[in-house]
Parts: C-alpha cells; sequence; structure tokens
C-alpha cells in the first residue's frame, strides 16, 4: 500500500494541505491520516471513498492502481449490499460460484449481501482483481 501514501502525500501537496487540515475537510481522524502517510495503515472503504471524493479522483489513482488521475465524475455509492448483487449480475455469476470462486466465506459473503457487514479493502481488492475492472465500478461509483 505504499503507493497509496505516496499519492495522498502528493494530492495533500498540490492541494496545499497538511494533515490536520485535509482531516477536518474530510472528517478523518488526524491519526488516521498519520498512518496512511506513514503506510503503517490501510484505509476503510469509507474513508478511501471520502479521501477519492474530496480530491476528485478515482479510487483506483488512489491506491495506485492507475497512473493517470484522469477527470471523472462519480455518483454515490449505493449500499453494497445492492451493489453485489449488481456485480454479480453483471458478470454473469452466481452468489454461488461469486463467492467459491474468490474463496469468500459463504457466511461473510451473505452478511454483505443482507447489509449486516461490509467488506474491507482488500475484499474490494480481491473481488476487483477477480473481475478485472475497477475499484470504483465494484463499489457502485462509476457506471
Amino acid at each position: 500500500m505504499s503507493e497509496f501514501s505516496e499519492r495522498l502525500s502528493g494530492l495533500i501537496f498540490e492541494h496545499g494541505l497538511n494533515r490536520k487540515l485535509l482531516a477536518k475537510n474530510v472528517g478523518i481522524n488526524a491519526s488516521c491520516i498519520t498512518h496512511y502517510l506513514q503506510d503503517k495503515r490501510i484505509p476503510t472503504v469509507k474513508s478511501l471513498i471520502m479521501l477519492a471524493e474530496y480530491f476528485s479522483c478515482s479510487t483506483d489513482f488512489l491506491l495506485g492502481r492507475e497512473e493517470e488521475n484522469k477527470t471523472l465524475t462519480f455518483k454515490p455509492c449505493p449500499p453494497f449490499s445492492e451493489q453485489i448483487a449488481f456485480v454479480a449480475k453483471h458478470f454473469c455469476s452466481s452468489f454461488y460460484s461469486f463467492y467459491h470462486e474468490l474463496k469468500i466465506p459463504e457466511s461473510t459473503f451473505f452478511e454483505w449481501k443482507n447489509g449486516s457487514s461490509q467488506p474491507t479493502l482488500e475484499s474490494i481488492i480481491k473481488i476487483a482483481d477477480h473481475f478485472d475492472c475497477r475499484i470504483d465500478f465494484i463499489l457502485g461509483r462509476e457506471n
């Protein structure tokens, strides 16, 4: 995740911010920003989205999965419980093959599907890698 800390640091610099001001503007604890910049912690999905929205960039760019920070318009993320069904349908995947192929415990998958828990960033990346698509697509930020 060192690419994330480098991208975040660069965006903070480009926008003339410091970690405390960014934390205040975004609504993330300043100590979390410090840990991200020191590559000691990866963001939650919610924090990643908040940072991407603040900097008007893709989550994929912020994580270093894309080289270019394209000017794109993103929509608000739907609940992941809805988005996971959309992703499965889009890739013509049954729920069984979805969690089986990704080696996600069935109970975890259905907790996501029922909205009783949210995936980690690692799980979102795993899903995006499996379907060879952008994280923003998995999150429902793009069409």
